[in-house]
């Protein structure tokens, strides 16, 4: 049986004919060195020797999605069909891998590649369009809400596969009433030690803890087997966060009051109407989060990078699952204060720092001297930052192409978990 996906080693498997290397080699280049992808790529991970068929498929199996490089070369080559084909077989055992195709130009797909749409190379170079594409491609949009107007709850529940089919169909129903779900992510980078779960917590309006049994009757939040939920959903009462707590009928706390939760099988696939009801009117209950969570893009505000709606947001909100501002979008009597306030409190501040841009720089120290997490980029060649600004690192960009790797690098660290992709 193959890894999770979150236990997967690599990003990106590269799927292509060794006649294509050229074109493959600048795009692992660009993958690993500007846009900070794990990539697993044979002339790198293959030695001389290596059993190709079995060798290729544990490859596949250590990635958690495959990128396949159609040319004319590779469609008329088997490793690459095969490589389709068990690529085809992980989906279909994990709907969460993903298959991206690139068509470069004479590649005949009709065979090969049904029911599958690809990105279309007119040259064999990265371009704008297909990079942003490529990094659209390995991030679904479908099932997840613009995170500017989502109404999102936190989700405190189990994952262990036997016993969480009530929390996965209390799932269902908020995402159907279109919450946004948002989970503990512990590879997420930006917190200090210990307030990673209530920082997460405090962003969103609304709490929903669900509790299964584990052949232990009494709860207690110092102890045992829901020791964690119940913590969070301790924190989440301290806040005046609407909540709703659905327990097994087994489970009681022995530590607190029990009498408001909701009751439902751990194993029941469908909600009781109790459970269906307080779940419906909860979209009415949902309040502004106390400490919602938002990037703050410190760049030249007539740059396409600082545009409203513009692909670079786009594409930092679907990444991250936050959505993002800059400056002229803040409003106020006192717009000093209020800009102060807002790079203060966001989660991360974005700081395009080329030619020493005063504003920027400013507003980079100001998050900084806030303890905000602060990340800086810059046009041109490599070089140091500004004094103030000297511990932190600033990665160059030469093009809009090697900017939108880097965007995806930087903004990666800092991604949310949205579980409507997951349910």
């Amino acid at each position: 049986m193959s890894l999770p996906l979150n236990k997967r080693d690599f990003d990106i498997f590269l799927s292509h004919a060794h006649k294509d290397e050229q074109f493959v080699s600048g795009l692992y280049r660009w993958l690993t060195e500007k846009a900070g992808f794990s990539v697993w790529y044979d002339s790198r991970e293959l030695s001389a020797g290596a059993k190709l068929a079995t060798d290729l498929q544990r490859g596949i199996e250590r990635c958690r999605s495959i990128f396949i490089i159609l040319t004319e070369e590779s469609v008329s080559r088997g490793w690459v069909k095969n490589e389709y084909n068990s690529a085809m077989d992980e989906r279909a055992n994990n709907t969460d891998f993903r298959v991206v195709a690139l068509r470069l130009v004479g590649a005949d797909t009709k065979e090969l590649m049904k029911g599958i749409t690809w990105i279309e190379f007119p040259e064999e170079r990265i371009d704008t369009d297909t990079a942003y594409a490529i990094t659209r491609a390995y991030y679904p949009g479908e099932k997840l809400p613009n995170p500017a107007t989502a109404r999102d709850i936190y989700i405190s529940r189990s994952w262990h596969v036997d016993d969480s089919a009530s929390a996965r169909k209390v799932c269902e129903v908020l995402a159907k009433e279109g919450f946004r779900l948002i989970g503990d992510a512990k590879d997420q980078r930006g917190f200090t030690e210990g307030d990673r779960v209530q920082r997460i917590i405090a962003s969103c309006g609304a709490f929903v803890g669900i509790i299964p049994y584990r052949d232990e009757a009494r709860a207690r939040s110092d102890s045992g087997q829901y020791k964690y939920i119940l913590r969070e959903m301790d924190f989440a009462s301290s806040l005046g966060l609407p909540s709703v707590i659905i327990a097994d009928p087994r489970v009681s706390r022995e530590d607190g009051p029990d009498q408001f939760w909701y009751r439902m099988d751990t194993n029941a696939t469908k909600c009781p109407a109790s459970v269906d009801t307080v779940l419906q009117n909860l979209w009415e209950n949902w309040r502004k989060p106390p400490q919602p969570q938002y990037i703050f893009l410190a760049m030249d505000l007539a740059s396409k990078a600082a545009a409203a709606g513009g692909p670079i947001r786009q594409l930092i909100e679907r990444i991250t699952g936050m959505p993002t501002v800059v400056g002229n979008e803040i409003f106020g009597t006192q717009i000093q204060t209020a800009l102060r306030d807002k790079i203060c409190q966001a989660f991360v501040v974005i700081a395009d720092i080329t030619d020493d841009n005063l504003n920027t720089c400013i507003e980079a120290g100001m998050a900084l001297a806030a303890g905000t997490n602060v990340e800086l980029l810059t046009a041109g060649k490599p070089r140091r930052p500004p004094f103030m600004l000297r511990d932190l690192q600033m990665p160059a960009y030469e093009d809009e192409v090697e900017l939108i790797g880097i965007i995806h690098s930087i903004s990666r660290r800092y991604r949310r978990r949205i579980l409507n992709a997951e349910i």
